[in-house]
């Protein structure tokens, strides 16, 4: 019965921290724009057709199987469908490091509400919005991790499901390189810890092979190599971490460092014999690929949650032994204050004890599932699974402004806005950049656009060197405070979030504005692509 309820609560979780983050995110629109065009034509486009600028000579998509799932789940279900396959995704990184738990540890109690509770919290950070192409690698990652723990234990019938998932995962998600690292990794742990490995490199070895089977061929290995390698100084999920910053960002990441590291102390004095080279390399390079970019915190997360929790649990039982032993022993001690200690956390000492502890126990445990059924029950009643496009992110009223007055031609927009514009304005705009970035645009164009947006060295190159017809910019950037001041240029829409600018010689006398009442959620969807 606890099972049944433990799961249902987990559940409950889940939608409970997904209907709270469903915002629509930033390249959710190149993503369904890639489905919308496999479903129509039948292929995968390798040249751009929705950019003005420059572009790379063939388009390399790393995602582009996400965005026929995307497309393929907007198009039969809406929003329920986007909705239901990221509570699929982050269910199943869950379910996968229960399982490894299980596996690890089995005279354990794994029915730990409270921690998966707050496991789901970390790793909401990579979930945050609606849906990403990387939250397939994060299921994968986890998939792999308690895989490679089966196969360890002789379960070698398994190893056919590393490229079969890989196929998969390589069209997906360029992220696949995790799990090649990941097996990597394993494969010098076992070495070092004297056991066999050649099995190892043998699922390293096909899974790689594996990676070729997408469109675009052997070609598809050098440009992810190029991609994986080159700097993002402009996103911020590609940002450093500071370890010793804001406690408050990447909170789910410092809490489960600092298990780590509680746990690891208690396994290096009390359990060496028990040191797993594989998971100490595991745990280190996820860590030190977090500290090098924000975005890949998940990964040091997930890791830990798999090979620690077992060893945080016998750490804590044991530390708090210890600490109860010594404070019964002193007699600068109360008696009040040994017997409540002998009761928090020594071993019963009697049936009477022991049944006080299992009532509290039980007492806790109806309280906090009670708690989690009502408060699920209640958000799944009020709170329905929508995709939010929420105004003040996206220039919603402005896009609908372009559309109303068939402005058309070349849009000079920027990097955040690009993906929604092209879904929401092909083919009558084509845009200077959007959310694919390194995948269709060459270094030297996003340093143009770079330079534009800051408003560095030669800031206008990007309006000089590539024709535009309109402009839609943020009025929170300090370009926008640029582009009011030039003569040959005129605001025609604004509001709280933006501006569309067209040169002077197309000024109209009258504009169709946006009805105060339009509400883009009821038509999100909709788009103009391949129509």
């Amino acid at each position: 019965m606890k099972k049944h309820i433990f799961f249902l609560s987990i559940l409950l979780i889940i939608y409970f921290l997904i209907a709270g983050h469903n915002n629509a995110d930033w390249d959710l629109w190149a993503r369904l724009a890639v489905g919308k065009i496999f479903f129509t034509t039948g292929h995968i486009l390798k040249q751009d057709i929705f950019a003005y600028t420059q572009t790379k000579p063939i388009w390399i998509d790393h995602e582009w199987l996400s965005g026929v799932v995307f497309y393929y789940l907007v198009d039969k279900f809406g929003d329920l469908g986007l909705s239901l396959l990221k509570a699929v995704l982050m269910f199943s990184v869950f379910f996968s490091i229960f399982k490894l738990n299980q596996l690890k540890f089995p005279e354990q109690n794994h029915y730990r509400i409270i921690y998966y509770a707050f496991f789901l919290y970390a790793i909401l950070f990579g979930f945050l919005t609606t849906i990403m192409s990387h939250c397939f690698t994060f299921a994968f990652f986890a998939l792999w991790m308690y895989l490679l723990e089966l196969i360890k234990r002789g379960n070698n019938r398994l190893i056919w499901i590393f490229p079969a998932t890989m196929v998969l995962w390589a069209n997906l998600h360029g992220g696949f390189f995790a799990g090649l690292g990941l097996v990597f990794l394993y494969t010098i742990g076992e070495a070092i810890n004297r056991r066999k490995f050649a099995k190892y490199i043998v699922i390293l070895g096909v899974s790689t092979l594996a990676t070729l089977i997408n469109p675009y061929g052997i070609k598809y290995l050098p440009y992810l190599i190029e991609a994986v390698t080159m700097k993002r100084p402009f996103l911020t999920e590609w940002m450093p971490l500071n370890l010793f910053g804001s406690f408050s960002v990447a909170f789910g990441f410092k809490i489960f460092a600092l298990f780590t590291l509680f746990a690891l102390l208690y396994v290096l004095t009390k359990k060496r014999k028990e040191i797993n080279w594989s998971e100490i390399l595991i745990l280190c390079a996820t860590f030190w690929v977090s500290l090098q970019h924000i975005m890949h915190n998940i990964f040091f997360i997930i890791a830990a949650a798999g090979y620690i929790t077992g060893y945080l649990y016998q750490a804590f039982n044991f530390y708090t032994a210890v600490i109860a032993r010594r404070v019964t022993d002193s007699t600068r001690q109360s008696n009040l204050l040994n017997r409540l200690l002998r009761q928090c956390f020594a071993p019963p000492r009697n049936v009477t004890s022991s049944k006080i502890k299992t009532g509290i126990k039980s007492l806790t445990d109806f309280v906090i599932y009670g708690l989690i059924i009502l408060i699920g029950t209640l958000t799944i009643h009020f709170v329905p699974l929508k995709v939010k496009v929420d105004n003040k992110q996206f220039p919603v009223r402005a896009v609908k402004f372009i559309q109303q007055n068939n402005l058309s031609g070349n849009l000079l927009v920027l990097f955040n806005w690009g993906s929604y514009a092209l879904w929401q304005l092909h083919p009558q705009c084509l845009v200077a950049v959007d959310g694919r970035y390194d995948g269709v645009y060459p270094e030297s164009l996003i340093s143009e656009v770079a330079r534009f947006h800051y408003v560095g060295k030669n800031w206008d190159d990007l309006m000089t060197k590539y024709h535009a017809d309109i402009i839609l910019m943020n009025t929170d950037y300090a370009v926008y405070n640029k582009l009011i001041m030039l003569e040959n240029w005129r605001v025609v829409y604004k509001d709280a979030t933006s501006a569309v600018f067209i040169p002077i010689t197309k000024n109209r006398n009258h504009w169709i504005m946006p009805d105060e009442k339009f509400d883009i959620n009821n038509e999100k969807f909709k788009t103009r692509i391949f129509n």
